[in-house]
């Protein structure tokens, strides 16, 4: 859903320990890294990454 209350919780974290987190990735990935086609990319890539091991 995208919300960061949400998935703190679900975490254990601090709502802006998610946005941080987030912050973070945007740094890494490059800014409209979750726009629906690159968030699919990331997805998929993710999944990939944990299916190698």
């Amino acid at each position: 859903g995208r919300s960061p209350r949400r998935t703190g919780t679900a975490l254990h974290v601090h709502a802006n320990t998610v946005a941080q987190r987030l912050d973070r990735v945007a740094d890494l990935l490059g800014a409209g890294w979750n726009r629906p086609e690159r968030e699919l990319e990331v997805q998929l890539a993710l999944r990939l990454h944990r299916l190698r091991g």
